[in-house]
């Protein structure tokens, strides 16, 4: 059954078993799906927000059941119309809080938050343009401006077609989404309330000897390494397109990292969460490539910003907090001296603006090594704006919630019901 699960029931077996890539749009629903009916607590559902008027205009959301019924009820979303129960459903109070992945990554990743924050705030998990469940458009951008337009404007537009374009909202990036959170942040300074940046990418400036420090003093074998892997970063290779070269072995690829890296790091995962949420890392990063191509014109090999956030977030005029795992290879302390630095150019907006919270065992991953640390942590530093509900959450034990209402699981489909048997049936 474990294995079955894997794979998309709708899809004819002959497709699914003679492709070279595993991977399909039905595929990665039927992967996210899964996933999403393993939070405990609230009904989350995945759905497509219209950017624009093109086939692949869209970003893929994750909101809760009662929020997912408003967007439907505003349009330009690919679900229909709510029962008028779910449409007078009391939300939390407060802003928008939209929580944005980093590269390689997709809205799911932030699973292990959704009991916590989607109860309590008004929670939307959004794919970047060109990545995870979001359209796939051709990415034509050569300049860095460019690049950056090609994301910031579909989320400009998504937050618009959602009926979010009378408030501001809470802004959370992860790790390079962080960066292109920053700079809609500083695009777009009168939609954003907050910025919380979770081990951004791209925030010091690089050492001026950072490449004899990864090559060492000799120039035999590592030099030679280094030079490949500089030209291929420069001509545009990346981890997805190495997984899609892989064809039937990219899924147990992915599968042995889950494993090597979030099952046994911080919290950890159990067994049900990692096989499901390996099929969904492997279905994010599998689809066809388009957004993955950023990362060139963003970041010089290193993961060094062409623009440093160092520089950049000087002229931030909203309030901003750092959220890093202690291990993390971002190295927080970077972060650290940019907030004293910022602290002598201006006063702080809020207590938490400028400041930096280091959560303890965990790494890159802060928000799935340890969840319920890193969900009072954003709680805490988001407290002047939120409502009672998210300030009473940071004292109270989640707990498993009722079930989906009819409309809730017609969104997910019968791939839902196939899941969670799946599921019982693996745990078993």
């Amino acid at each position: 059954m474990a294995a079955a699960a894997s794979l998309d029931p709708s899809l004819p077996w002959w497709v699914r078993y003679s492709r070279w890539t595993r991977a399909s749009t039905r595929e990665a629903e039927h992967a996210e799906t899964h996933l999403l009916s393993l939070v405990p607590g609230v009904t989350m559902l995945g759905y497509d927000v219209r950017t624009g008027t093109g086939p692949h205009d869209f970003l893929h959301t994750t909101s809760s059941e009662a929020l997912a019924a408003r967007a439907a009820v505003a349009g330009n979303t690919s679900l229909p119309q709510p029962p008028a129960t779910l449409q007078s459903a009391t939300l939390p109070s407060g802003p928008p809080v939209v929580l944005m992945p980093g590269y390689g990554a997709a809205s799911g990743f932030y699973f292990k938050n959704f009991p916590g924050l989607a109860t309590t705030t008004r929670l939307y998990s959004v794919d970047w343009n060109g990545t995870g469940l979001s359209g796939r458009p051709p990415f034509v951008a050569k300049t860095q401006e460019d690049t950056e337009a090609f994301f910031i404007k579909s989320l400009n537009n998504w937050r618009t077609n959602m009926g979010l374009d009378r408030e501001k909202m809470v802004l959370v990036g992860h790790s390079l989404g962080g960066y292109l959170a920053a700079s809609y942040a500083l695009t777009h300074p009168e939609h954003v309330q907050h910025l919380v940046l979770v081990c951004p990418a791209g925030v010091p400036k690089a050492d001026l000897d950072w490449q004899a420090k990864v090559v060492g003093r000799n120039s035999g074998w590592r030099g030679q390494v280094f030079k490949a892997a500089m030209w291929a970063w420069e001509a545009g290779a990346t981890p997805h397109a190495l997984v899609r070269a892989m064809g039937p072995w990219g899924p147990k690829t992915c599968e042995k990292y889950v494993v090597r890296r979030f099952q046994q790091g911080g919290e950890g995962m159990s067994g049900q969460e990692s096989e499901a949420f390996s099929k969904y890392f492997y279905q994010a990063i599998a689809q066809p490539g388009s957004g993955e191509f950023a990362l060139r014109h963003l970041l010089a090999p290193g993961a060094w910003a062409h623009e440093p956030l160092s520089q950049r977030l000087r002229e931030l005029k909203v309030p901003c907090t750092f959220i890093y795992g202690a291990a993390d290879w971002m190295k927080p302390e970077h972060a650290v001296e940019l907030c004293k630095e910022l602290k002598t150019l201006r006063k702080p907006l809020v207590a938490s603006d400028m400041h930096v919270e280091i959560i303890d065992n965990a790494g890159h991953f802060v928000f799935m090594d340890q969840a319920e640390q890193f969900n009072a942590a954003l709680l805490d530093a988001c407290k002047t704006y939120l409502g009672p509900q998210a300030a009473a959450a940071q004292a109270t034990p989640h707990h498993q919630g009722p079930d989906a209402t009819g409309w809730g699981a017609s969104q997910a489909g019968a791939a839902q019901a196939e899941a969670a048997a799946s599921a019982s049936t693996t745990s078993s």
